[in-house]
């Protein structure tokens, strides 16, 4: 009877101590060999891929995960040219419009609530209708330092304005 009882309050602990669990666990994260940290609400994966940016192949790597609906992404190249950063940086926001299929679109260096300065800046809001697909928001930063280049965003139906500025309140250049 005591084993039955000790299994039985094991569980309802495990259950309440689960049903505790904060949405987002937030925490900091270098961003490979690079100068960036960031702060992620969830523990991401990260995949490696080679991709054409600016009509070259770069190897990019990203970082992401979902929590709450939201998708959180901070994404890396290297640059064989540094010079080659910014038409780089504007082609790779380019291609990230196209990819949602935005109704509405601003592009500025108005950087989100909370971000650190950060060179080369480009920002990116994004936002698409319901109707026949699924409505979805983007808001992504793209930046470079030295021969890197990043690009930090987050999407889903509608972006938390207080998410957005823990996520990007949390970029650290070293």
């Amino acid at each position: 009877m005591r084993r039955h009882l000790a299994l039985a309050l094991s569980v309802c602990v495990v259950g309440v101590l689960s049903a505790c669990a904060p949405t987002f666990n937030w925490r900091e994260l270098p961003i490979g060999s690079t100068a960036l940290t960031a702060l992620f609400p969830c523990k991401p994966q990260t995949v490696t891929r080679t991709v054409p940016i600016a009509n070259q192949a770069h190897e990019l790597a990203m970082r992401s995960c979902d929590a709450a609906g939201v998708t959180f992404a901070v994404a890396h190249a290297v640059l064989s040219d540094p010079a080659q950063a910014p038409s780089v940086l504007s082609a790779w926001r380019a291609s990230a419009l196209a990819g949602v299929g935005a109704d509405a679109v601003s592009v500025s260096s108005q950087p989100p609530q909370g971000l650190p300065a950060l060179p080369q800046l480009q920002v990116l809001r994004a936002a698409r209708a319901g109707g026949d697909v699924q409505a979805l928001s983007l808001l992504g930063v793209w930046f470079a330092k030295d021969s890197d280049v990043f690009a930090v965003f987050m999407m889903a139906p509608a972006i938390p304005a207080d998410v957005a500025e823990s996520f990007f309140a949390g970029l650290r250049l070293r």
